[in-house]
């Protein structure tokens, strides 16, 4: 099958133009779920300073519970905002803000499953190169090298994932799967997209941290905060953008959706 290469460019311009458009939703849906981020961190920092174990118990569960939840929304809302967007539709905002059930907790399970399988690789990776160490300590940095190419493939091919589970409506085995389809026709380009959104985030962030507390001493942090705040809407919906790009060929593998279902039961 002949596939269209990814332009990431192509995307952050639209992203660009979608953010002009809806800037005060996104940016304010956005904030809510860094906050909720946040409360979370600074209940399971809290739990540190209280003598009480039960209590620091139960702040570190409402705080882990809070933290993850924040990301997880945050996901799962900017995703959900940037598949409407860049299909050139408004998104109902009413429905960022709730749990939608089966397809929330298929997103939850797909990005556990990318955790687990880093996890797993950077597991075999350390084993791998801890008996090299022990037989032949010349190549030790070879076992070393490959598990963070192996680490980095796993990662290039989830790009897409909370795209598929939410508008594809995979499981998260399909999605997982289907990410490795994505990578191996579009290695370079996915390659390209993470380099951008990397560079997007980072280089802004920084440079605003930077210049805030060379200004005022303290105020580097909050400034920070404000950049990555700004920057999420605008790296989900590149991301989506990009995702647009490629419809045509996932659309074109729909006839193999019976032989994923029938391989998940």
């Amino acid at each position: 099958m002949l596939t269209a290469p990814l332009q990431p460019l192509r995307a952050l311009r639209s992203a660009w133009r979608a953010m002009r458009e809806q800037p005060l939703p996104l940016l304010g849906f956005s904030a809510a779920a860094w906050g909720l981020h946040g409360l979370g961190w600074a209940l399971v920092a809290a739990g540190d300073w209280i003598p009480s174990a039960v209590l620091a118990a139960l702040l570190h569960g409402v705080g882990i519970g809070l933290y993850a939840g924040g990301l997880l929304w945050l996901v799962e809302g900017l995703s959900r905002a940037g598949l409407a967007l860049s299909a050139g539709q408004q998104p109902a905002w009413r429905e960022l803000y709730r749990w939608h059930g089966r397809s929330s907790r298929h997103l939850a399970c797909g990005l556990l499953t990318l955790l687990a399988a880093l996890a797993l690789t950077a597991l075999v990776g350390f084993v791998a190169w801890s008996l090299v160490v022990f037989l032949l300590p010349a190549l030790s940095p070879v076992p070393a090298l490959l598990a963070l190419l192996a680490c980095a493939a796993v990662g290039l091919s989830q790009v897409f994932n909370a795209c598929l589970v939410l508008e594809r409506r995979l499981s998260p085995s399909q999605a997982f799967r289907r990410g490795f389809v994505l990578l191996e026709h579009h290695w370079a380009g996915l390659l390209q997209l993470v380099a951008l959104l990397a560079l997007m985030t980072s280089l802004p962030t920084l440079l605003l941290g930077l210049l805030g507390e060379a200004l005022v001493a303290g105020l580097g942090v909050p400034i920070t905060v404000l950049a990555v705040v700004a920057a999420s809407p605008l790296v989900a919906i590149t991301t989506t953008s990009a995702y647009r790009q490629l419809l045509p060929e996932l659309e074109g593998q729909a006839p193999d959706q019976a032989e994923l279902n029938r391989s998940d039961r």
